[in-house]
């Protein structure tokens, strides 16, 4: 088990050294619970008796904790769940970890805080009811609980940590609030993901609120078929889907700018991904043993494409390098053995190491550089000649007293201009433009202009960008079609909490351009809204959408005015 140092956890909860309990008591289930008083006030948490498998399995059954216990004349709220540290190993231990006979828990509406590793390895636990209480659900709280079948997180959490759900082998379904913000983290030396390890877990609807997929957050669920990733998500880790074996397609967000090291790692049944113009760097292994993928458009916004990122795509049939990459990792598409035309965008400088290596059924290249990119060592196969390079007009020699002629037996020029032809399916619902003969390596923006009463839908090969732009390299055709009814265009509006500790918010989700929505800053006991990101002090607040936004409530302690106001 991988546990966390005291340092960590220091950051994230209040520990306490082994044997530091300060009572017992009989719950209501019958059970005895061990309490440690909280310094300074009249609130209790329940910890584990002791440190190392003696006291393992110490309840079995339904367990019931109580809101109250009373010791020494004074009655306590229960508040917490709490990690007990063990000095000598610097390891830490839940309230009731490896108590692997534990079958059910009733957690009552005092406790706000279920700390770390709460239920590791409770294996016979198949269900839990968290109430809305509860503000915080430690890292590896129900770590290795393989019988848990689903789970409710509260409203109010606004975080899901690594280790958290790791290995619930049975869970199929998890309800993500609209509070949580971020699942995962992103600190390296966490090598284990939120959800990692969940082979169970078939599908999962990620909420407008979330801005972070941290690293490995779903490594492994080899039973996930597919996931919506909103428009809120900024950041995917490293490795967050890797060995996702069942995900079949994947649509990044616009708001995403790097696909992270081993992102879709061995993603084996992934056939489709789109990659938006708004990411610049795609890292190492990013796609490696996607076997499944045919085909890959890289946008014109990403500038580089780390070693490994493609390796062992044998499905992969064709790859369209954009205009702004310049440089290409070593072993990048190494073995993609399906691979049979490659267009490399312009800007390209080096190409590294046996980047196309191993693609022994490329029959093509593209090569829209007018001087020859830098070729690193064995770059393409050294056993099978590739048949064709094309080159822009007048390049020819260049890459003829280059590395680049070694690999090809012939190097074509492209003097001659290039057809596009850009028709609609039905004129009188919409029109197009961008037709025309162009140069080869032009890059040519193409428009799909709706009629009134209709809404442009996507080009025949199911690329919805309109306007679109394309890079010309033969002759092609593109057709816009068209549906009746005006275009519904929707945005996210986002709403968060600076601080979940001191409240929460409400209000955030997709609406329809000029909908009135109310949006909501909830503060808890002892603490006051004060503003708005914006600046604004509404609340509730009323806003129309007309674009993608995202507010953000800040709190103090202490009673606000409003609130005085509402007890006087």
């Amino acid at each position: 088990m991988k546990r966390l140092s005291a340092i960590v956890i220091a950051l994230c909860t209040m520990v306490h050294t082994a044997w530091a309990y300060d009572f017992s008591a009989t719950s209501p289930s019958g059970h005895t619970l061990y309490y440690e008083i909280i310094s300074g006030t009249t609130n209790v948490g329940v910890v584990r008796p002791g440190t190392g498998s003696t006291y393992d399995n110490y309840v079995t059954g339904n367990v019931v904790i109580p809101a109250t216990v009373t010791y020494g004349g004074t009655t306590y709220n229960v508040t917490e769940l709490r990690p007990i540290l063990d000095s000598s190993s610097n390891s830490y231990y839940g309230s009731f970890e490896s108590c692997s006979g534990l079958t059910s828990v009733t957690i009552p509406n005092s406790v706000t805080t279920i700390g770390e590793y709460a239920f590791a390895y409770c294996s016979s636990l198949t269900s839990i009811t968290i109430p809305d209480s509860v503000t915080y659900i430690g890292m590896g709280a129900f770590y290795d609980c393989t019988g848990l079948t689903s789970i409710n997180i509260p409203n109010n959490v606004d975080a899901i940590y690594n280790y958290t759900f790791y290995n619930c082998t049975s869970l199929t379904s998890v309800t993500i609030p609209n509070s949580v913000t971020s699942i995962g983290d992103r600190i390296w030396n966490h090598y284990t993901g939120a959800f990692e390890g969940c082979t169970g877990l078939t599908s999962i609807t990620i909420p407008n609120s979330v801005a972070t997929i941290g690293n490995y957050a779903f490594r492994g669920c080899s039973g996930l078929t597919s996931i919506i990733i909103p428009n809120s998500v900024t950041y995917i880790g490293s490795s967050a889907f890797s060995g996702c074996s069942g995900l079949t397609s994947v649509t990044i967000p616009n708001s995403v700018d790097t696909i992270h090291n081993g992102t879709f790692y061995n993603c084996t049944s992934l056939t489709s991904i789109t990659i938006p113009n708004s990411v610049t760097s795609i890292g190492s292994s990013a796609f490696y043993g996607c076997t499944g993928l045919t085909s890959v458009t890289i946008p014109n916004s990403v500038t580089s494409i780390g070693e490994y990122a493609f390796e062992y795509c044998s499905g992969l049939t064709s790859v369209t390098i954009g205009n702004s990459v310049t440089s290409i990792g070593n072993f990048a598409f190494y073995n993609c053995s399906g691979l049979t035309s490659v267009t490399i965008g312009n800007s390209v400088r080096d190409i590294s190491h046996r980047a196309f290596a191993g693609c022994n059924n490329l029959y093509e290249v593209i090569s829209l550089s007018v001087n020859p990119p830098l070729l690193l060592f064995k770059v393409f196969s050294d056993t099978v000649a590739i048949p064709i390079l094309k080159v822009p007009c007048g390049s020819a020699d260049a890459y003829s007293s280059s590395w680049w002629s070694q690999y090809f037996v012939d190097i074509e020029e492209i003097c001659d201009n290039v057809t596009i032809t850009v028709t609609s399916a039905n004129e009188s619902m919409g029109t197009v433009l961008g037709s025309g003969e162009y140069e080869f390596g032009t890059e040519v923006t193409i428009t799909a202009t709706p009629k009134q009463g209709y809404h442009f839908v996507s080009w025949n090969d199911g690329n919805t960008d309109n306007p679109r732009t394309i890079t010309v390299t033969e002759d092609a055709t593109y057709i816009a079609t068209f549906e009746e009814g005006e275009e519904v265009i929707r945005y996210t509006i986002t709403v968060l909490s600076a601080n979940g500790s001191m409240g929460t918010v409400s209000g955030g989700g997709e609406y329809e351009v000029g909908t009135e929505i109310t949006i909501t800053a909830i503060p808890n006991e002892g603490y006051h809204f004060v503003t708005w990101n914006d600046g604004n002090t509404d609340n509730p607040r009323t806003i129309t959408v007309t674009e993608d936004e995202t507010y953000i409530a800040s709190f103090e302690e202490g009673v606000g005015i409003e609130s005085r106001d509402m007890l006087s």
